[in-house]
């Protein structure tokens, strides 16, 4: 996959990160009884308190709102009262509270296992169906959704089977929490001398642990990136770019070889071809056959070029190397293309760092996207503890949007953009609160939270990004933008809980703000 639009390529982390979309792995809607030592058992009793609620409805009696609608209303009330703590598997500094925070994810994806094969809950919702209600645009969807899902969930099998999809679902939520844990707190440094480090700024060298004349290079992008993109050695690129691959090691191989098994067997248990099948269904692509297709096509139109592409890099690298049987590797590609932009076009990336000051890019930033939504940004985090916001490291911002026009609130978010130990190390939005219109005609206001890391500034010296940086955080500010700006009715419809083939659209269309001349100016 591309750099550009990789959510695990170096450069581009077009990643979102939604509440149902990580719960999609498992699925949506499920039911287990809550352990009372669960740090969201409170919260799950009150989520089966409303189930007993829906299910307990004579059929002739249901409405929309009394029974689908019902469950997208204890959905959103289940992650009011739960994504906080789950979010700060990914955030906080303090280990107790990772623990508690992915504990609860792993207790709520769970929950939400079992209530999607909750038998008395697919009849209320199916007998509510059957009587052919005339529903039109979002409840028409929600509807039709609910049903898709009872029956991916396997509704449709005996319950021998079903059982048995429980428990590989459970064992997917498991491992998949730990898949991500585990590189999360993956502590892999590379001991290197600074000639070893040749090419790298002393201001860069400056930020990297030193110990008997061997500096300790981390895996965080403001560590890796750099030597992918500066050094001088091609052994200890290789070295880091290896170690960077390698982060979580043997335990997440194995933890990767289970999961692969896990989705194949679920898959099968629901009657389709293969995983990528199952997986594709609900995107808008609808099916493997038809993302081959579109490979088929894509593939001759992009070859030739890739081809030059490749020869030109590594004719770069021959002239670099003196050697003309040089062979290119995948350690070389950020550093020749860095090489070529400084001999080429006069482009040099790192003296372009200093055109965009962290603080500078945010303020740029604000300007365009309030002026082009009508909205106002006001940062709040001195009000934070008197409003019962949580901020839960110093670096944290968090803003109030307003609409221009009425005064209106919108919705609130996070800024937490610098790198520190057992923090979440990509780019991603994280969708926290959905909006909402609950049933009595009041709003639940979207909250999101921007999760980065960029270089930190010192006290002499200001956070300054790459032009690849700027693009990420346009990228994911676009993210953010489709949380906070949604008019969605329905929690299950906020934001960005698209079909995961769209939801990168919005952003990479916002992003091309950054190669707009009057922009960059």
């Amino acid at each position: 996959m591309s750099e550009k639009s990789s959510r695990h390529g170096f450069r581009r982390r077009a990643c979102v990160v939604t509440w149902l979309v990580a719960a999609s792995l498992v699925g949506r809607l499920a039911w287990a009884q809550a352990d009372d030592r669960s740090p969201v058992a409170e919260a799950l009793k009150r989520a089966e308190a409303a189930v007993q609620r829906i299910v307990t409805v004579p059929d002739q009696k249901r409405t929309f709102q009394n029974t689908v609608g019902a469950i997208d209303d204890l959905i959103v009330r289940l992650r009011l009262d739960t994504e906080m703590l789950q979010f700060m598997a990914y955030v906080s500094p303090d280990a107790e509270e990772r623990e508690r925070g992915q504990q609860a994810e792993e207790d709520v994806r769970n929950w939400l296992i079992g209530l999607q094969q909750r038998e008395d809950l697919y009849r209320a919702v199916k007998a509510y169906a059957d009587r052919k209600p005339e529903l039109e645009g979002e409840r028409r969807r929600l509807l039709d959704h609910t049903l898709r899902d009872f029956r991916r969930a396997g509704m449709a099998l005996p319950k021998a089977d079903r059982d048995r999809l429980k428990q590989l679902r459970t064992e997917l939520n498991k491992l998949s929490i730990q898949f991500e844990k585990n590189i999360r707190e993956d502590e892999t440094r590379v001991a290197l001398t600074q000639d070893e480090l040749k090419g790298l700024a002393d201001d860069w060298l400056k930020t990297q642990p030193f110990t008997s004349g061997l500096y300790l290079v981390g895996m965080d992008y403001p560590s890796f990136l750099p030597v992918m993109d500066l050094c001088e050695s091609e052994t200890t690129r290789k070295k880091v770019w290896i170690a960077y691959k390698r982060r979580a090691g043997q335990k997440n191989i194995q933890l990767l070889e289970r999961i692969l098994k896990l989705r194949a067997e679920i898959a099968k248990l629901l009657g389709y071809r293969h995983p990528a099948d199952f997986e594709i269904e609900i995107r808008m692509a609808k099916n493997a056959d038809r993302v081959l297709e579109f490979y088929k096509k894509l593939r001759p139109l992009v070859r030739k070029k890739a081809q030059r592409d490749w020869q030109e890099f590594l004719d770069a690298k021959r002239r670099h190397t003196g050697d003309p049987k040089a062979k290119l590797y995948p350690w070389d590609q950020s550093f020749y293309e860095k090489r070529l932009l400084r001999e080429k076009y006069a482009v040099d990336t790192e003296k372009v760092r200093e055109y965009f000051p962290l603080n500078q890019v945010l303020q740029g930033l604000f300007r365009i996207t309030q002026s082009l939504y009508g909205v106002t940004y006001r940062d709040i985090a001195s009000e934070a503890e008197d409003r019962g916001w949580r901020l839960w490291h110093p670096d944290v911002r968090l803003f109030e949007v307003t609409d221009q026009a009425t005064g209106e609130v919108l919705g609130h978010f996070y800024l937490d953009l610098h790198p520190r130990p057992h923090k979440y190390t990509h780019a991603a939005q994280w969708g926290l609160y959905p909006r909402k219109v609950w049933p009595d005609g009041t709003v639940q206001k979207p909250l999101a939270a921007l999760v980065c890391n960029f270089t930190k500034p010192t006290a002499d010296k200001p956070a300054l990004l790459s032009h690849d940086e700027v693009e990420t955080l346009f990228h994911e500010f676009g993210h953010l933008l489709h949380s906070l700006l949604t008019e969605a009715t329905f929690g299950e419809f906020s934001g960005t809980a698209t079909a995961r083939d769209f939801v990168e659209a919005p952003s990479q269309m916002f992003e091309e703000w950054v190669w707009n001349a009057e922009t960059l100016k």
